[in-house]
């Protein structure tokens, strides 16, 4: 996606296209879905998810439309995951369908693009029985993509890894998660500080490599990292949970 470059150069040449203020839908957009999902949770409602939605659907500029496209996405995902803790499940694979068409259809998609891609398509596994070995080749192959298209992407060695963790073994899962993820680990979240652009999947790295380690036996090792994700975010409340699986 030409979308991410684009701005990144508009940025730096000091001719910025976008708002920084509050009124700004894609102002810290990825904070935004996720405060409202939690939001959601606490209220049992969706509500909180789809004012942001909605806000959204209001990015007029050309020059958006591929961020905009790429955090329906990724709000969509959210979406997914409510209603799956809901246990409306027709309507969490739905969802995940939604939003990885709209990905698909993205022309020039960028390493971000084929990163989140990746993870909704792992996560709709879930759903699709018979289905499942086919699309989680697609899983492999975008994730590849994803890393090919840049190799300093945390997200994409995050998601590869985490559908290689969650992969059955009997189906070939379990042997590249630990590489992978050592690699994210030491990558930043971002290589150019954005509010417009995604950072997610630093601390789900840190949780996901505790929780290989814990699985191996490496009590050692995921004691290393528990305290290095800590460390980084305090306030995480899986990596606190596993502390006490450490204990």
């Amino acid at each position: 996606m030409k979308t991410f470059i684009i701005y990144l150069t508009l940025l730096i040449m000091g001719s910025n296209p976008l708002s920084a203020s509050n009124q700004d839908p894609l102002n810290n957009i990825q904070e935004r879905i996720y405060d409202a999902f939690v939001e959601c949770n606490i209220k049992n409602s969706l509500t909180p998810l789809t004012d942001v939605e909605n806000d959204l659907k209001q990015t007029k500029l050309k020059s958006q439309q591929g961020l905009v496209e790429y955090w329906q996405a990724y709000l969509d995902y959210y979406k997914a995951i409510y209603f799956l803790k809901h246990s409306k499940k027709k309507e969490a694979e739905k969802t995940c369908d939604q939003a990885i068409e709209l990905l698909e259809n993205l022309k020039n998609k960028s390493s971000e693009d084929y990163a989140l891609l990746a993870m909704i398509q792992s996560f709709n596994i879930q759903f699709k029985g018979f289905k499942a070995m086919f699309i989680s080749s697609k899983v492999n192959r975008n994730a590849k993509k994803a890393i090919a298209l840049n190799p300093e992407n945390l997200r994409a060695y995050y998601v590869y890894a985490s559908h290689d963790f969650y992969t059955p073994a009997r189906y070939g899962g379990g042997k590249k998660a630990e590489k992978l993820l050592l690699t994210a680990i030491d990558l930043p979240s971002q290589q150019i500080e954005n509010a417009y652009l995604p950072s997610w999947g630093k601390v789900e790295t840190y949780e996901l490599l505790v929780k290989h380690y814990i699985k191996v036996e490496k009590k050692n090792e995921a004691k290393k990292f528990l305290k290095q994700g800590l460390e980084e975010f305090p306030d995480s409340y899986i990596l606190k949970e596993l502390a006490t699986k450490l204990i």
